[in-house]
């Protein structure tokens, strides 16, 4: 079920506001025409630095790039993915991106089904890694927010950008009116910040034990240890 966001809440909304590196900035909701920087600001630097992809050489398989690709533009088109940019009017650079979309227990159970083996092995561990805890049960919840791809422009890296960005969920949950958001986080680096931002650890599993469920990303271990599914709680 494709999520639709409540036609209450104005669009474009600012969620967050905060000054890195002597600038002012925002995280607001994607438009139209921050789309297509945005996916391209995903395309050229989350598939290079997220240790899944970047151990699995996504960059060499086309096929499983643009499934990948294709999941980012179908969940954008749910309403509620941010972006950071400057805070004035006429921003185009856009500083970090994070793709989100609201997951509710009355959605069709869809099993997730691929004849692309890259792609596979990376949406079906983070597949596995999400069902491994029932969000929907463990926070009394009909719904919670999800994220598929958060990234920060290299050049930004370092100024506590992807934490801000995380903390714009907080305001985003309580006007859609979701008490929980929770993510699979897949490196160290993204899980540290997550943990600042204040989520909790509800389930953790090394690479070395996911391969031995079929997702191998040879070499990742030296990258990241574990792919952690992590919730924050919105009160």
């Amino acid at each position: 079920m494709v999520y639709t966001r409540p036609s209450s809440i104005p669009f474009p909304t600012v969620w967050h506001r905060f000054t890195a590196k002597g600038t002012k900035l925002k995280v607001q909701d994607l438009t139209e025409e921050l789309v297509e920087p945005a996916v391209q600001l995903l395309v050229k630097y989350f598939t290079a630095d997220e240790p899944p992809c970047k151990y699995i050489e996504i960059q060499k398989y086309p096929t499983a790039l643009a499934a990948l690709e294709k999941l980012w533009r179908d969940t954008i088109k749910d309403g509620v993915s941010v972006v950071c940019v400057e805070d004035k009017d006429d921003a185009t650079e856009i500083i970090g991106v994070n793709v989100l979309t609201v997951v509710a227990k009355t959605d069709k159970e869809e099993v997730f089904q691929t004849d692309d083996k890259i792609w596979a092995k990376l949406f079906g561990a983070v597949d596995f890694v999400t069902r491994s805890v029932d969000i929907f049960s463990k926070f009394g919840v009909e719904q919670y927010l999800t994220a598929y791809g958060l990234v920060v422009d290299p050049k930004w890296r370092g100024w506590s950008i992807g934490k801000e960005i995380l903390l714009a969920r907080i305001p985003l949950c309580k006007a859609l009116g979701v008490k929980v958001t929770a993510t699979v986080f897949t490196a160290a680096a993204s899980q540290a910040v997550a943990k600042k931002a204040g989520f909790q650890e509800l389930y953790k599993i090394s690479y070395e034990d996911l391969a031995k469920q079929g997702f191998r990303f040879p070499g990742v271990e030296q990258d990241t240890k574990y792919s952690k599914l992590m919730a924050l709680e919105i009160s």
